[in-house]
């Protein structure tokens, strides 16, 4: 009579038992899933701010190359140039720094690399003093500009 009274009870805390790991084990998986799902929403967020900044960076490299040709194809060298010159040159680096706090290695790497072609051309010019400048300005910082833009494809993939 004991077996008979005992069979369901152990049955009831068997059920109980297997119910009870399978609900720990359930919400184990959701938090890994909660886990999970954050890092990916913080790498996707990270992944977004740094190409908002590679944009900018290339935008005002853009800029900056605009004022090398205005140096050296229109020859405008007057005051208002020369300010603009030193604006558009420290955005450019405050645009790279930003790179370097906020994206990978490589990325940053290769923004210094375009930043001092592009730096170098406006404080020198293109080297060769024939015509026409502009060509020469943008021959001049051309491979820099490829590898950067090539490093964010690569990076964006």
């Amino acid at each position: 009579m004991a077996v008979t009274t005992l069979a369901p009870l152990i049955g009831v805390l068997l059920g109980g038992l297997v119910s009870w790991v399978a609900q720990l084990s359930m919400g184990r998986a959701a938090e890994r899933a909660e886990v999970r799902r954050g890092h990916r929403e913080r790498v996707e967020a990270r992944r977004s701010e740094c190409l908002t900044h590679l944009v900018d960076f290339l935008s005002t490299v853009q800029e900056a190359e605009r004022v090398a040709v205005d140096h050296y194809h229109h020859h405008l060298a007057d005051e208002q140039w020369q300010t603009r010159a030193r604006q558009t040159i420290d955005r450019m680096w405050i645009a790279q720094k930003t790179i370097h706090m906020l994206c990978a290695p490589e990325l940053n790497e290769a923004a210094r690399r375009l930043a001092f072609a592009v730096q170098g051309v406006i404080r020198d010019g293109p080297g060769d003093p024939g015509e026409p400048q502009d060509e020469k300005v943008w021959a001049a910082i051309g491979p820099s500009r490829r590898i950067f833009l090539d490093v964010v494809r690569d990076h964006l993939r």
